[in-house]
């Protein structure tokens, strides 16, 4: 097991507009540029509607920051070949914004060829900046560890959590599982016990849509997506072909010649159709999250049964100890600043302190017009939004009224996933139990933070990489579904070596070699 080395970043989330952390010892220190304006050009891709350049916005920004504020904002289709080009003919702007996988397989080339701005220095000086926790620096800090790019929020929570009916348990006489033997327990209840009460053979335990989603990996160890385990040379592999995956393959196998999985799952079952059978009422366990989560399929599941009951399954305690969720990788798209800034301290100065406004933090029960910050990056109540009753209507961006459309990054990183308040905005009877629940979670176990999320392979991340990785979930499929012999585990491994697997491998433990490899860790500090 990865143990945790190095431990988050400071949590302040007061930042302003100006020059901070000048006590932070950088031998950086930005020159007195307050009255010298500077023009900055940036380019970004949106998934929605496109601002115009000369919006209202940048005029805002402009006065704010005292510059000449140049954006050209790009639909995503397209965007990674216009990226492309602009930085391949030595016409980078001074920002740009990157989304890591589209771009996964040149980003690290740029990042070796030094196309983008080292930051290290910058770090301490800007609040939203020191609180990025080190493992998500690691993912954007090469070998020699210089870093090279910003993260832009996105919550470290885990990359699955899983919903129970609680209802079934209770009706039942049964406990929450805490183990895999226990799990196994309550999904054939739930299939062989009418555990809704109906007298009809209608229900199932686990739903598995194609490609066995979810993998209902009880914890890390099992996670058939973290690099936990290592080969007998100490190097760290990908959990489908490690020892916890094997585990839980045998265990699915075994519920899915009993009925106790979605039948036919691995060929004719979308994601579509297995969560419907969860929100109809046919399947008893299934995939759930902290965020995001659909009120339309809660009332679903209310119309068919109103006394219905979620909780959420806690992980696991794994046999080496453990016990915790691979958590996300606690980031989703980068900006990156152009290499030839280096000297210029008042203009990076400048772009750092626009990009720290735009990612500073404001507590959900002060986003109000009273909040200087988030009045003015929604562009200001009454023109780029309104506030009626408590609740906020924003500007469509195509209208080019709020700050926020145009901002190197506007998404607020928060000090922890806590700070969100999930479940004070959760409304729902059914959802809302359940978001306290896992919030719950999130304090009281540690989280896997991957180290594979600091590395890379050109491999993995290749045609190659993809085949080789498909043939081994493939075939998991077909162990589960009775079609391939589990015996045949360490033929399938033997192939996926041959395949890439190695190539993958070797290039990630390579790339990792130098950095402090992170692992569990209470991520709600």
């Amino acid at each position: 097991m990865t143990l945790l080395t190095t431990a988050a970043c400071s949590s302040s989330n007061n930042a302003t507009n100006s020059p901070a952390g000048s006590n932070s010892g950088s031998s950086a220190a930005p020159a007195d540029t307050s009255d010298k304006k500077y023009t900055i050009s940036m380019m970004d891709m949106t998934y929605g509607k496109i601002p115009p350049s000369d919006g209202a916005g940048v005029k805002m920004l402009n006065e704010k920051f005292n510059v000449d504020y140049k954006t050209t904002i790009v639909p995503y289709d397209g965007y990674l070949e216009k990226m492309s080009a602009t930085i391949a003919g030595g016409d980078m702007p001074d920002i740009l914004g990157i989304e890591e996988y589209v771009a996964a397989g040149s980003l690290q080339k740029w990042a070796d060829q030094g196309a983008f701005l080292k930051l290290n220095d910058y770090i301490d000086k800007y609040p939203t900046l020191k609180m990025v926790p080190a493992e998500v620096w690691g993912a954007v800090t090469n070998k020699d560890g210089s870093i090279w790019g910003i993260p832009r929020y996105y919550p470290n929570t885990a990359a699955q959590n899983f919903a129970i009916r609680q209802d079934w348990l209770d009706k039942l006489g049964l406990k929450m599982p805490t183990s895999y033997d226990e799990l196994v327990k309550v999904a054939l209840a739930f299939t062989k016990d009418d555990p809704d009460g109906n007298g009809k053979d209608d229900t199932y335990g686990l739903v598995m849509s194609g490609g066995g989603y979810p993998n209902y990996a009880m914890g890390a160890y099992w996670d058939l997506n973290s690099w936990y385990h290592k080969d007998a040379d100490g190097n760290l592999i990908p959990g489908y072909i490690g020892e916890g995956r094997k585990e839980v393959v045998k265990v699915f196998a075994d519920l899915y010649k009993q009925g106790a999985i979605t039948k036919g799952f691995g060929a004719n079952t979308s994601f579509e159709q297995g969560q419907a059978d969860f929100y109809n009422g046919k399947a008893g366990i299934y995939i759930t999250g902290i965020r995001g989560l659909d009120e339309n399929l809660a009332n679903s599941l209310l119309s068919v049964n109103p006394n219905a009951k979620l909780s959420a399954i806690p992980p696991f305690a794994a046999p080496d100890g453990s016990q915790g969720f691979m958590a996300q990788k606690g980031y989703y798209r980068i900006t990156v600043l152009n290499a030839k800034l280096a000297g210029d301290e008042g203009k990076i100065d400048r772009i750092l302190s626009m990009i720290d406004y735009g990612r500073t933090f404001v507590p959900i029960d002060q986003q109000t017009p009273d909040n200087e910050i988030y009045d003015f990056r929604n562009g200001k109540n009454g023109v780029g939004y309104t506030f009626e009753n408590g609740v906020t209507t924003l500007s469509q961006p195509d209208q080019g009224l709020m700050p926020a459309s145009y901002l190197p990054d506007a998404v607020m990183w928060a000090p922890s996933v806590l700070d969100n308040k999930y479940s004070e905005l959760q409304t729902n009877p059914l959802y809302k139990p359940l978001v306290k629940e896992l919030e719950q979670q999130y304090q009281d176990f540690e989280q896997y933070a991957d180290p594979s999320n600091s590395g890379y392979s050109a491999t993995m991340n290749s045609g190659k990489g993809t085949d080789a990785m498909n043939k081994v979930t493939d075939t998991q499929v077909k162990m589960i579904m009775g079609d391939t012999p589990l015996s045949d585990w360490d033929k399938m491994v033997e192939e996926y070596m041959k395949s890439g697997g190695a190539d993958i491998i070797k290039e990630m433990n390579d790339s990792l070699k130098g950095k402090e490899l992170i692992g569990y860790k209470n991520m709600s500090k």
